[in-house]
């Protein structure tokens, strides 16, 4: 159920013309434990890893910066339709590594050099999937921010390239390389906390506002390209700022998904809960300012259901607070808790609480139920390209958490309780709303 209301939260701190959807159905079943087996390719590169970067704004040149210090790679290209940005990330690698990367405008031009081996996206959230695909048709492996897709068919077709192409794929979502999280995830999975009953995760509210009175376009940007496959609208201040790409429905979902990716990965994180059969979901959420550039889910309640009736809880950290301050200490801005017939274990990028403190001095609980971890992200990734291993933070496993967003947002909005069947990956009920899995395209960004 929709609410609208007059109030304001803040979050924490912080293709081409090819076809990009797909209408093929793909397999989905992701192994409860992931293991090292070895991804084949047959052109697997032994030397520095060449990176390209689509997208250097605020977290884009993060990233790019973290990548920098990886040994065995090398940033050697940058494309970002704002002419300012890229020469400032041009700078960083040359105070970095000594040389001068290509600037390209059009992410295309750089995706047809060869000699790349793998891109780094971090555009404006509409624009991962595209430039996804088109990276992994080009022969590229690829980093890819969070959220994934615009759409739940954009998540399907992102995962069918990448199998078919045989491409590395890598999330965003960075805290598979926290060891506490690690350790954390494999006490459930080993029984510490008994037969597992029940999750709450919650991520951060978004915001409303947003200006749309229209500015003329700021030197030095291609804002065609910039707006791509979205809606044509007038430029205005915000809407070429990195809250449009989260808050703004033309571009994004929501933080529902931009900034749920991070707990909601840790739910499924070496658990297959959601691949066992038909999962539904009921919710209510407030969109502030419907009418503003700022339009999407704001604050959010979602009630999840798994086969076999096992519940999990899906909240914006607003309604989370009375919830988990009753058994945390203090309630962190997103986290995943895992309650079982023994106990619980809470999870967040800032650290961890259990209903047993002793449990989390372990540094190596007993059982022999292990996920893949590796303490370096970034190397993680240039590991993974280099020796073609499986990817820290797969494609499956991205597909799968994401699919919890767009899922709860379509019963929010239908007021409805909607049922997915992960396997046929479809929407059970209501039927209707598997219209709802695509998006239209604009112009020449239309699938041929």
């Amino acid at each position: 159920m929709v609410r609208f209301l007059n109030l304001t939260t803040h979050p924490m701190n912080t293709t081409t013309r090819r076809r990009f959807l797909a209408t093929s159905t793909a397999a989905f079943a992701a192994p409860f434990i992931l293991t090292s087996r070895r991804a084949s390719a047959a052109d697997a590169p032994s030397r520095t890893i060449r990176l390209g970067h689509i997208g250097v704004g605020g977290q884009g040149s993060g990233l790019l910066q973290n990548f920098l210090g990886v040994k065995g790679a090398t940033s050697v290209a940058i494309a970002d339709p704002f002419r300012q940005r890229r020469e400032a990330a041009a700078g960083q690698v040359k105070a970095s590594q000594g040389h001068e990367p290509k600037l390209y405008n059009d992410f295309r031009e750089l995706l047809a050099d060869k000699s790349i081996d793998a891109v780094i996206i971090a555009t404006a959230d509409h624009w991962h999937v595209p430039i996804g695909l088109e990276a992994v048709r080009a022969g590229k492996d690829v980093y890819i921010e969070k959220p994934l897709g615009y759409t739940l068919n954009q998540n399907r077709a992102m995962l069918e390239a990448c199998q078919k192409e045989k491409r590395i794929f890598q999330y965003g979502t960075q805290q598979r390389s926290q060891e506490i999280l690690k350790r954390g995830v494999e006490l459930v999975l080993n029984g510490y906390i008994g037969d597992l009953q029940r999750i709450e995760v919650w991520a951060p509210s978004g915001t409303g506002g947003g200006s749309l009175d229209e500015i003329p376009v700021p030197d030095g940007l291609d804002y065609d390209l910039y707006i791509g496959p979205a809606p044509m609208k007038p430029c205005s201040k915000d809407r070429i700022t990195s809250p449009a790409s989260w808050y703004c429905s033309d571009y994004s979902i929501g933080f529902i998904a931009g900034w749920g990716a991070h707990p909601l990965d840790i739910a499924i994180w070496g658990q297959n809960y959601d691949q066992q059969g038909p999962v539904s979901f009921r919710g209510t959420g407030d969109f502030p300012t419907p009418n503003g550039l700022f339009n999407n889910c704001a604050t959010w309640d979602v009630e999840i259901k798994f086969a076999g009736g096992m519940p999990m809880h899906f909240m914006s950290t607003n309604h989370a607070q009375p919830i988990v301050s009753k058994y945390r200490k203090s309630v962190p801005g997103d986290g995943t808790t895992f309650f079982g017939s023994k106990g619980w274990v809470s999870l967040n990028r800032g650290g961890a609480e259990a209903s047993n403190p002793e449990w989390l001095k372990l540094k190596e609980c007993e059982g022999d139920k292990r996920v893949l971890h590796r303490n370096n992200y970034y190397a993680s990734f240039v590991e993974s390209v280099r020796d073609r291993t499986p990817s820290i933070a797969p494609i499956e496993d991205a597909v799968r958490s994401d699919a919890f967003s767009h899922l709860s947002l379509m019963a929010i909005k239908s007021g409805q309780e909607v049922v997915w069947d992960p396997k046929a990956y479809r929407i059970v009920s209501p039927e209707p709303l598997n219209e709802q899995m695509s998006h239209p395209v604009r112009g020449d960004w239309k699938q041929s």
